[in-house]
């Protein structure tokens, strides 16, 4: 088996889907062409994300023929938006030791402050049935443990990072949605509270996909960096930051104009 650790820009969902449009699926096919599967089959992953959430540290697990070299599975993946970093023959399924989930948040005049207030009451051992996406099976619990949420903040954006084992669907961006009302002065911070009550029911805005990435799914696996494949990954994420700052700017211009 090896383990390869993936980034991708959120353009797709991550399961594999009948419509055969998705990380999972592109993976698979990739290594399928060129002729490096031994089974065409996703045994594990970090984390499963819907389409609009980037990432940066998911991982799949597969059967491989051989060692894989990234910089060629990159150039079968080019223009799909999913770049595999790096890789480790392993002989076990490795356990997650914890995920990394970051948000970030435009900075448009919030109370920084009373968002951290309401982060502090997060962590920790809490019921997140309002603070995710309904399970109508009722197969899983909605108690989850969050270990830190960092909140730090510059000109532009404010950056909400979340530590936890494991994650229920829509949680961290349902999260966001609190923590945004209460950012904005519009729930005070103690209404945070009341949410993880497990008898008190309410529903809470599930914020876009899109300012939302996985950084990690920490294993302990010393993965094996090919440098000219980060080389080239880091050039395409330059690149793509210098157009967004020219953007930025040109969106500032629009909102400044004046009658």
């Amino acid at each position: 088996m090896y383990i390869l650790k993936i980034a991708y820009d959120g353009r797709y969902s991550f399961q594999t889907q009948p419509h055969g449009k998705t990380v999972c699926d592109i993976i698979l096919n990739t290594l399928e062409e060129i002729n490096l599967l031994k089974r065409k089959k996703i045994i594990y992953c970090g984390g499963r994300t819907d389409k609009g959430v980037s990432a940066l540290g998911n991982f799949v697990v597969v059967e491989l023929k051989k060692e894989p070299s990234p910089s060629y599975i990159n150039a079968k993946l080019k223009n799909e938006g999913i770049w595999v970093l790096g890789y480790r023959e392993i002989e076990k399924i490795p356990e997650v030791r914890y995920r990394h989930y970051r948000y970030v948040l435009p900075n448009m005049g919030y109370d920084v402050e009373a968002i951290k207030e309401g982060a502090s009451i997060l962590i920790g051992t809490h019921s997140f049935h309002n603070l995710s996406k309904r399970d109508r099976t009722k197969d899983r619990s909605p108690i989850r443990t969050i270990f830190k949420i960092d909140v730090s903040e510059n000109e532009f954006y404010i950056t909400l990072d979340i530590f936890g084992k494991s994650f229920l669907w829509n949680m961290v961006r349902k999260i966001v949605g609190a923590l945004d009302l209460v950012g904005r002065g519009e729930r005070p911070v103690n209404w945070i509270e009341k949410l993880l009550r497990e008898d008190h029911k309410e529903g809470v805005p599930t914020f876009p996909p899109d300012g939302l990435i996985l950084v990690d799914a920490k294993v302990d696996v010393d993965y094996i960096y090919e440098p000219y494949s980060m080389k080239k990954f880091k050039e395409y994420w330059t690149d793509l930051f210098k157009l967004k700052v020219m953007k930025m700017g040109i969106a500032k211009t629009m909102m400044n104009f004046e009658q």
